[in-house]
């Protein structure tokens, strides 16, 4: 019998050895509204420290190109659904990160900061198709595949400025299934919940509904002053038997990317219903206190366990929490305090591997290290030999290590030696990709291809060297400079190659933090022809946080890009300069930028 979730977002660390950015979260802005939002109090302790993740869709493939935040630091996920920031400003208590993507609904991420720590996290996409439509001045009712239910009374919509509004409205509504093992990769945020009263607590899902409204001109729309709607939330056969006849209501806050206790939902028949008075992500919960447990993995040959998925079961009720190890086995998160629990380990298609009691505790607990016998049908060992120029082994470097279904490892080379312990799927064939770097000279080698399936697969030794894997873009805007350099700094790029995204053109951009310097800048271009000359430049733009500085309006009537190199994706690396003038608040200034970016 399946039970409820009550997923958490684990603390993990994983190195990231490609792009890197910093940043500072900025003022939040309600979503209902134009008024700033004051975040709980115990989201404004800061942390600097980073993230690195996946998107996929619904079809568990990778998102390329979705728009990916955490405070003010920017960038877009490659070809492998993959991003990476590093050093950046995060809530200590709520670190979050932002997926946007044209076609789903935005999707979110929580986790509990550590400074100095990468967490890792993996996203999946809701997709935000037309559920149906209705009159505003009459209302409608709309059901969806499930069950879920929106029934909207007449005349009680408005535009975003109150206004009424009755003509066509369109919804598109979607069901997260509470017993669903995709609940940790789809669930917005973490399920930790504030309380009317301001307190944090875990909970316990049994369902939740994602509702937007839009007018016939795409405009937002809203629930007027006054009115509510309601929802039906349906509840599966599995976790009938533990619903209560009466249960807290929660939404989900993007501005503070925090649940929000509001309401309750009442059981009528097998369905919760419940009457909201905004649309967000509603969620069916029941609270509960928390504790602080980490705990470490090992194989028994004393590899660390690194991006395993584990899981955290409530003996009381058999709900579950998940989290991800970080690259030395590490894992951190809140869990129930004073119950017993169930600490699970699981393959790459959430199959229990390993499973030992823990708990019940009182207090915040570290756990002594736990040593894992991986079955063979589930362990693949990816190992290797990263040498320099000068053909000895590298001391300061890492690899990335990509693996067929877009997850991406990022493993650290220790005199140089790299080794993997891949915890799979048992059968089938694993395909990989070695990427090494030699951090010291900033020297990348020629990527080495793998198959396996269990054992251990030595990809033999690969040379960083004989292309820089430096990145740079360098602004000078009337004679001012602001230089990006990777690393530290994060530039990213995507082009053509991604079939259905930027459709023949290249876009770059770049962003940094240093004291006092917060910078983004950004720019596209036609790229028609593989190597050519001279390409018209789309569009343009520099971002100054701290000097607010910022133009997207070039006013060279005919403005070029010279393309210097434009090599392989992946391997390769785009090369070029332009030199154009634009507008900054009508203040006409010269931009003249240099460029080389990695092409993905």
């Amino acid at each position: 019998m399946r039970k409820p979730h009550f997923y958490l977002q684990f603390i993990f660390s994983l190195l990231n050895i490609l792009f890197f950015i910093t940043s500072c979260q900025p003022d939040l802005q309600d979503p209902r509204g134009n008024n700033p939002v004051t975040p709980n109090p115990i989201d404004m302790e800061m942390v600097t420290g980073g993230v690195s993740g996946n998107v996929v869709d619904e079809n568990n493939q990778p998102v390329v190109g979705a728009t990916v935040t955490s405070g003010s630091a920017s960038t877009t996920t490659d070809r492998y659904g993959s991003f990476k920031f590093r050093n950046i400003s995060l809530s200590k208590n709520n670190g979050t990160v932002k997926v946007v993507k044209a076609g789903y609904f935005n999707g979110f991420r929580s986790f509990i900061s550590v400074a100095g720590r990468i967490n890792n996290v993996r996203i999946k996409l809701l997709p935000k198709a037309n559920s149906g439509t209705f009159q505003g001045s009459t209302g409608g009712t709309i059901t969806i595949n499930g069950g879920g239910k929106l029934v909207m009374p007449a005349a009680s919509i408005t535009d975003a400025g109150g206004t009424a509004y009755t003509g066509t409205v369109n919804i598109a509504m979607t069901w997260i299934d509470p017993s669903s093992p995709d609940l940790p990769n789809i669930v917005m945020g973490d399920l930790r919940g504030i309380t009317t009263s301001g307190e944090e607590r875990g909970l316990s899902t049994y369902g939740m509904l994602g509702v937007e409204m839009t007018g016939s001109s795409g405009q937002s729309l809203k629930i007027a002053a006054g009115k509510t709607a309601e929802l039906t939330f349906p509840v599966p056969a599995s976790l009938q038997g533990s619903a209560p006849a009466t249960i807290d209501l929660w939404h989900f806050d993007e501005a503070s990317a925090r649940w929000k206790q509001e309401g309750t939902a009442n059981k009528v028949g097998n369905n919760y219903v419940a009457q909201v008075s905004h649309f967000s992500f509603w969620n069916c919960d029941a609270p509960f206190p928390l504790i602080n447990l980490c705990m470490s993995f090992i194989t028994v040959d004393n590899n660390s366990m690194n991006n395993v998925q584990v899981r955290i079961k409530r003996v009381v009720n058999g709900t579950y929490a998940y989290g991800r190890t970080d690259s030395t086995g590490n894992l951190c998160g809140l869990v129930p305090k004073n119950e017993a629990l169930v600490i699970e380990v699981l393959d790459q298609c959430n199959q229990v591997i390993y499973s030992q009691n823990a708990g019940p505790f009182s207090a915040n607990t570290t756990l002594t290290p736990i040593g894992i016998a991986i079955p063979a049908p589930n362990n693949l060992i990816i190992t290797g030999t990263v040498t320099n120029c000068a053909g000895t082994n590298v001391t300061n470097g890492g690899v990335a290590i990509y693996i067929t279904g877009g997850n991406y490892y990022s493993v650290p080379v220790t005199n140089g030696t790299f080794t993997l312990s891949l915890l799979r799927c048992s059968g089938g064939t694993v395909n990989f990709t070695v990427l090494g770097i030699d951090y010291s000279t900033m020297q990348q080698s020629v990527p080495a291809g793998g198959t396996g399936s269990t054992g251990t697969v030595n990809v033999g030794t690969i040379q960083a060297c004989g292309t820089s894997s430096a990145q740079y873009l360098e602004w000078l805007i009337d004679g001012v400079p602001t230089n990006f350099a990777s690393p530290p700094d994060n530039i990213h790029t995507d082009d053509t190659t991604i079939a259905g995204t930027y459709n023949n053109k290249t876009w770059i951009s770049a962003s940094k933090q240093n004291p006092g310097v917060n910078s983004i800048g950004s720019f596209s271009f036609n790229n028609n022809s593989v190597v050519a000359n001279g390409l018209p430049i789309n569009s343009i733009s520099f971002f100054d946080v701290v000097s607010g500085s910022a133009s997207s309006q070039i006013i060279t009537p005919t403005p070029t890009l010279n393309i210097t190199t434009y090599g392989p994706p992946i391997t390769g690396f785009i090369e070029g300069n332009f030199n154009v003038q634009m507008d900054f608040s009508g203040i006409p200034k010269t931009v003249i930028c240099n460029f080389r970016v990695r092409r993905n």
